[in-house]
């Protein structure tokens, strides 16, 4: 391959190959007359292996974008391209693999919508506090991300929570299902809607100004979701693409203007045209040449790790002061440092697949993306269960929201205590308000395509 620009032969091939399981994906759907069926996990998953691994990277090749931080990854898109196919492959097989037998509920959940809304206010109220807490003054610094950068000299720390401050800047999370229970609870009753848009501007506004975009994506992605969901709609594609779109427009938006923790800077839009703002939404697809780069190197400059993030996992939420000899992200570090060299590694990330490789090779990769389709298919069958109960629904649409950061950031540690201040409440919440079934309809059996 002469020119840089173009793909080889065998990038064409492992290209086409993963498109082919787009379509197949999209196929076994096609025919449903479930609406929910198009909100499947595997559905999800491919919108964000297409952003990720097919129009990032393609719109970065057009663009002769394939240089980050000064080194040129344009080495590993074969084998970034080879392992998203063989990743991607490996979910559809765990997820369509097992018997899709839908067995009734062992429990279910009553939906009193001012409960929903009284537990949605609840949780957004304690994740404000608490991040509240530590920020102080900031907080309402944060509120709005256009004055931010201006203000952020005039405030002043808050509460000291020593080792667990991590626990209390991550409470912000809280603020995502807390929004869905009280949309849901919106939705059933269509009325009372100036709360639930200002606590939705309160979460927007913070989480622009952090600049983490993964967390509007989480928190608008299943908002869209819990629409059709909630009403038993097939996709609208005259909602959906806009939808979409929009997205990526926002990722371009605030990928320019952003300042973690400071807000926006409006002067880096001069000279930008609206196509530059939406073309930078896919500025994202650098993590797909990292990912690359880091499988060509393994084991041949880089060894693999085995188990370590299984066991970093696990040890992740004792805070560092309380066990020094911690260091979650050291072998994520190594990493990048092989790639970039000692000084450039930092903020560079991968994506999950490129993890999983990292563990063990194309058996970890294979085994990663087997187990995530199997989960999802839990998820999906308990779904399946449950989806005439709203807070099913919003919990669903939560989880399966919440792929979007699985896919795209290989560090397991992160995001397991990430799922814990987002997902993981609304399991709880769903287990302490249902009773067990006392009696149940018979066992059904859906067949692959209709869920």
């Amino acid at each position: 391959m002469t020119d840089p620009a173009q793909l080889s032969p065998t990038e064409w091939t492992w290209l086409s190959i993963l498109l082919g399981l787009m379509v197949l994906a999209i196929s076994a759907v096609w025919r449903s007359r479930n609406p929910l069926a198009w909100f499947q996990p595997p559905l999800v998953m491919l919108v964000i292996y297409g952003y990720y691994t097919v129009l990032g990277p393609l719109n970065a090749l057009n663009e002769g974008r394939w240089v980050d931080r000064g080194v040129n990854l344009r080495y590993g898109m074969e084998a970034a391209w080879m392992g998203a196919a063989i990743a991607f492959a490996g979910y559809l097989i765990g997820y369509w693999l097992w018997p899709q037998k839908v067995r009734p509920p062992r429990r279910t959940s009553g939906f009193n919508p001012a409960q929903a809304w009284r537990l949605g206010q609840r949780l957004n109220w304690v994740g404000l506090i608490l991040f509240g807490s530590i920020s102080g003054s900031r907080l309402l610094v944060y509120l709005n991300p256009l004055t931010a950068r201006q203000a952020t000299a005039l405030t002043a720390d808050g509460l000291d929570f020593g080792a667990f401050a991590n626990y209390a800047s991550l409470a912000i999370n809280l603020l995502i299902p807390g929004i869905l229970l009280m949309t849901a609870a919106w939705i059933a009753q269509r009325r009372n809607p100036l709360p639930l848009l200002a606590w939705l501007i309160t979460a927007i506004g913070i989480y622009t100004t952090l600049g983490f975009r993964y967390r509007l994506a989480i928190l608008l992605g299943p908002l869209v979701m819990l629409w059709f969901v909630a009403t038993r709609k097939r996709p609208n594609p005259l909602i959906v693409i806009p939808s979409v779109l929009g997205l990526v427009l926002i990722a371009g938006f605030v990928g320019l203007t952003r300042s973690y923790g400071q807000g926006l800077d409006l002067t880096a839009l001069e000279d930008k045209t609206l196509t530059d703002i939406f073309l930078a939404g896919f500025g994202e697809s650098v993590i797909f040449l990292t990912t690359g780069a880091l499988i060509s190197i393994t084991p041949d400059s880089h060894s693999f790790v085995g188990l370590t993030p299984l066991i970093n996992t696990l040890l992740f939420p004792i805070p560092a002061q309380l066990l020094p000899s911690k260091n979650s992200a050291e072998y994520l570090e190594a990493a990048f440092e092989s790639i970039y060299g000692p000084v450039h590694g930092q903020g560079a990330a991968f994506m999950n697949y490129g993890e999983h490789y990292l563990m063990g090779g194309w058996p970890a990769l294979i085994l990663g993306g087997l187990i995530l389709g199997w989960l999802t298919r839990k998820l999906w069958i308990w779904f399946q269960q449950r989806q005439q109960e709203p807070l099913a629904q919003v919990t669903y649409v939560c989880a399966v929201g919440y792929l979007y950061v699985v896919v795209s950031r290989g560090y397991l540690p992160q995001v397991t205590m990430l799922f814990c201040f987002t997902v993981l409440p609304l399991f709880l919440l769903y287990r302490w308000t249902s009773r067990p079934v006392t009696s149940a309809p018979p066992v059904t059996v859906a067949p692959p395509h209709a869920g």
